[in-house]
């Protein structure tokens, strides 16, 4: 071997060495979530309710195909995230994340609606800048955890609540703060700046909380300006082995326009192999925020299935039953959906 080729694959070597531990020091995955399901959806409320159904094309009973976010466990996604190990503790990450309409194939707007952010990460705990999930909507996930899945079944969802309907569920502009969970504590701060000079919009989160391996309580709150709503929830979860609970107790603030809401959700799953059964029961009342008049109220009652073909494709269906009357008790929505899907996560 000429002294010149030896040159050459010490380079190629030492350039291979240096590639190969870069690339140990840092990775990017690619991961998503198709979802869609087919049923039907039932509305029984009132005349007026009923016009504005036709007004969207729907009519007093549809069967459809659902995108999962409408009618099924979770809304159909695909994302990349990626860490960067920067040496001593300390590392950079970020996440990107789609949702679209798997019945269409249309993408959501924002094009990266789940999550478009940025962190530094080390044993101070993370810092995140970016849109992402607020931590308030963490806390309130933990109640949600086995009502039906946390999902489109969820009894609390589809005008039940107005925390969880009405709140928002991510920010944009959004710096946060996670801290490291220390002996089963944890914490987390967000803040959001309108970056409008004209208005006063900011918005902000708190969570705190305590999590062992069989059960989990938290707190959160969250405020936003521009709504001028405060929302509060307690949470918790419990798996007893055979069978796993959560609970919520929800609290939205409002004005004189939107008055105040006290809510509260209650779900339960049994786990059975393969198979996965879960319930869930929701209400809310509705008042005046000036004198404490009711001004309404909601009920929500949801029954699921799940069942696993593997660890990454589940078969499924659900049933919920949402019902909401105004402060005269008359019904302004009467509305039962029936479905049956399969999610698939690569």
């Amino acid at each position: 071997m000429s002294i010149k080729t030896w040159k050459w694959g010490a380079v190629a070597t030492a350039a291979l060495l240096m590639m190969s531990g870069a690339h140990a020091q840092s990775s990017v995955t690619i991961y998503g979530r198709v979802d869609l399901s087919v049923g039907s959806i039932k509305d029984d409320g009132t005349e007026a309710n009923k016009n504005e159904l036709v007004n969207k094309q729907r009519s007093k009973s549809v069967s459809r195909m659902f995108q999962g976010g409408d009618g099924g466990l979770t809304t159909s996604r695909w994302g990349m995230r990626g860490v960067e190990d920067l040496g001593g503790g300390l590392k950079a990450g970020f996440k990107l994340e789609n949702r679209f309409n798997a019945d269409t194939g249309e993408s959501q707007n924002p094009y990266f609606k789940g999550e478009a952010s940025l962190s530094l990460m080390g044993g101070f705990g993370e810092l995140k800048l970016g849109r992402s999930t607020t931590v308030y909507d963490d806390a309130r996930a933990v109640g949600q955890s086995q009502d039906v899945f946390d999902s489109a079944f969820t009894a609390s969802s589809n005008g039940v609540f107005k925390s969880g309907g009405d709140y928002a569920s991510r920010f944009d502009n959004k710096i946060s703060y996670y801290s490291p969970v220390m002996s089963g504590f944890y914490a987390g701060l967000d803040y959001a700046p309108d970056e409008d000079p004209t208005k006063t919009a900011d918005q902000w989160a708190f969570k705190a909380g305590y999590r062992v391996k069989d059960w989990e309580v938290a707190l959160g709150y969250q405020e936003e300006k521009d709504k001028q709503n405060k929302y509060t929830v307690l949470a918790a979860r419990y798996d007893f082995g055979m069978v796993r609970v959560s609970g919520s107790i929800n609290r939205r603030d409002g004005n004189a326009t939107n008055g105040d809401d006290d809510e509260y959700a209650l779900g339960v799953t049994v786990p059975m192999g393969a198979w996965a059964f879960s319930a869930g029961y929701a209400h809310s009342k509705t008042k005046d925020s000036a004198n404490g008049a009711k001004n309404g109220k909601a009920d929500g009652f949801a029954l699921g299935v799940r069942y696993s073909l593997s660890k990454r494709t589940h078969a499924y269906a659900g049933y919920r039953d949402v019902t909401v009357k105004n402060n005269a008790g008359v019904k302004t929505k009467d509305e039962r959906l029936y479905a049956i899907g399969i999610r698939h996560d690569f």
